[in-house]
């Protein structure tokens, strides 16, 4: 049984939730509107026909959603049959929460990783959204998550432990969750999942446990843009095979890493 499928949910702690969501919006064009969380659509790279869903949401740091995970930061991952998987999981040693939750956009359960992060399980059911599982592509810069990094306090361990009871597959590392472009199906890309060591110094100036990674459609130019709206742009910018990356800090403190990919 395939156990993880895809990557389905970002969920982050702030102090004004509305705020920061409002302040993406703005500076990044995610879609959130008047709501704490948005949609981010793109297709299945094995059946380009069906679309899906990536959630980004904001959380009050009062939240007890996260609980009893005192992080900063919550994963949604999709998977194909909650209700046989968490039984498995629960044989294997994992910390299974109790509760589980039906809704018309599918079913969820809930576990907790050796370092206390809380992990929200999906069996998705993606017409349950409504109008909001319609094509609509995203019309700012960004069009999809490129990483999520994450401190740990052993790296390879945490690794070995996805690998295990998530089926994912770490290599020098990393895993990589595989998509396809909604408005453009023939360009293939990655969402990058790592951890790094908790005395990296790649997240600095930022003090947090977590970094998000955004893929962009024109690094430089957008960065520009962004120093002109006052949003604290780092001066350097790296070119490399996999494409060219700049960074930025959001006024809640998180740095944001943002990633003008090749193509495939």
């Amino acid at each position: 049984m395939k156990r993880v499928t895809g990557l389905g949910g970002v969920f982050l702690k702030a102090k004004d939730p509305k705020f920061l969501a409002r302040w993406y919006e703005d500076n990044l064009g995610i879609p959130f509107g008047t709501n704490v969380y948005a949609s981010l659509k793109w297709r299945n790279p094995d059946n380009p026909d069906e679309i899906c869903t990536t959630a980004f949401s904001m959380f009050s740091v009062q939240t007890e959603y996260f609980a009893p995970s005192t992080k900063d930061l919550m994963l949604n991952f999709r998977v194909s049959n909650l209700f046989e998987l968490l039984p498995l999981l629960k044989s294997e040693g994992v910390d299974v929460m109790q509760s589980t939750e039906e809704h018309e956009y599918g079913k969820f359960g809930w576990v907790m990783d050796p370092e206390g992060n809380k992990i929200e399980l999906w069996e998705p059911n993606e017409s349950g959204f409504g109008e909001s599982a319609q094509t609509i592509p995203l019309e700012g810069e960004v069009n999809g998550f490129g990483g999520i990094f994450i401190k740990s306090k052993n790296p390879e361990a945490q690794g070995k432990w996805y690998s295990d009871h998530f089926g994912l597959v770490f290599q020098y590392g990393m895993h990589t969750f595989k998509w396809r472009q909604l408005n453009d199906a023939s360009i293939q890309a990655k969402t990058a999942f790592t951890f790094f060591k908790e005395d990296t110094k790649y997240f600095q100036p930022s003090i947090k446990n977590q970094m998000l990674n955004f893929r962009v459609n024109n690094l430089r130019p957008l960065l520009e843009t962004l120093k002109s709206a006052h949003v604290e742009v780092d001066p350097k910018i790296e070119d490399s095979e996999y494409g060219t990356f700049g960074w930025i800090m959001d006024p809640e403190g998180n740095r944001v890493e943002l990633w003008s990919g090749n193509r495939n």
